[in-house]
């Protein structure tokens, strides 16, 4: 079974914080930065997804994808794809990036120079990948599994140099071969397909949601429902139930639960009457509420006094009511 991968939460914030965030914010390039190389990574791992989907093994295996797990530490152990079969278990590091890598084994370091002659340093996925194969044979010593690990470069451009360390390093299209060697390194199955549903069941079970700890005042967002149709940068009006732009004339309803899912990310989880007014530019407090009801979001207090909560699932939970 191939799980499918999931957009990461931080990604999902950092796309809501570039569609508010003010262009002339003194943090604005420094987020955009950080948005630039959490979807890079994210479209790489994407890319190496596609193998694993061709992948042709007789017996039950198992791929799981942003395994994030706690050591005894409290600290997290973040894995890009876990590879789980009767034989082994494989943990991948993917990297989506370009240029020429050089991983130095003394400094522990992966050093990337581009084209242009720019060279910067990034940490070394080697010994991530080391990190977590650790920790994760002591986290399943009792069913005697063996932990490999690999480094998968997704950009096909990317030119690998001084890759001596003890674990693999290669370009995604030889992500097969390296499966076949791994079968052949271990040929002999070691655990029953009852015993390995156990097993991601008792992995998955553990798996934490990453926080995001960052808050910055709303007073530098653009407030209002923003228009898609204008990549973002104009303001629609709430009229008769309908979002519409004054720009492009676009109209939505639906644009409404991408614009709460904003907030909910950037601001709060929870919403009160006038806070709606204040930041959606909503003049009429009984269409506020008309709006508050609709969704049927649980709240807490007095009519005067009511918070409404917003779900975790905001967006599914709101598209049942348009």
């Amino acid at each position: 079974m191939v799980a499918i991968r999931k957009k990461p939460l931080k990604l999902i914030w950092l796309e809501a914080l570039m569609r508010r965030l003010l262009k002339d914010d003194v943090e604005f390039h420094y987020y955009q930065e950080q948005y630039r190389r959490l979807d890079a990574g994210f479209a790489g791992e994407q890319k190496v997804d596609r193998v694993w989907h061709e992948l042709i093994y007789p017996n039950t295996f198992f791929v799981l994808h942003n395994l994030c797990l706690m050591n005894s530490a409290q600290h997290l152990h973040q894995i890009d794809t876990l590879f789980i079969c009767p034989h082994f278990m494989l943990v991948v590091e993917i990297k989506n990036i370009h240029g020429r890598l050089e991983f130095d084994q003394h400094t522990h370091q992966c050093i990337r120079t581009k084209v242009d002659g720019t060279v910067e340093g990034f940490p070394n996925a080697l010994t991530q990948t080391e990190r977590h194969r650790g920790f994760l044979k002591n986290l399943i010593a009792s069913y005697s599994l063996p932990v490999e690990g690999a480094v998968v470069i997704a950009n096909p451009s990317t030119i690998i140099v001084n890759s001596t360390s003890t674990l693999p390093i290669f370009h995604a299209s030889g992500l097969h071969k390296y499966l076949q060697s791994l079968f052949k390194k271990h040929p002999k199955k070691l655990m029953t397909d009852n015993h390995l549903t156990q097993l991601v069941n008792a992995l998955l079970s553990k798996q934490m949601i990453p926080q995001i700890h960052t808050s910055i005042s709303p007073s530098r967002f653009r407030h209002g429902v923003l228009c898609p149709k204008c990549t973002y940068q104009n303001n629609m009006y709430f009229h008769r139930g309908i979002w519409k732009c004054s720009f492009c004339h676009y109209r939505s309803i639906e644009i409404f639960a991408e614009a709460m899912l904003d907030y909910r990310l950037l601001i709060s989880h929870s919403i009160t009457n006038k806070q709606l007014r204040a930041f959606f530019r909503i003049n009429s407090s009984d269409a506020a509420t008309r709006l508050l009801r609709k969704f049927q979001f649980p709240y807490t207090g007095t009519y005067k006094n009511r918070v409404y909560h917003l779900p975790e699932n905001l967006l599914e939970h709101m598209k049942n009511f348009f």
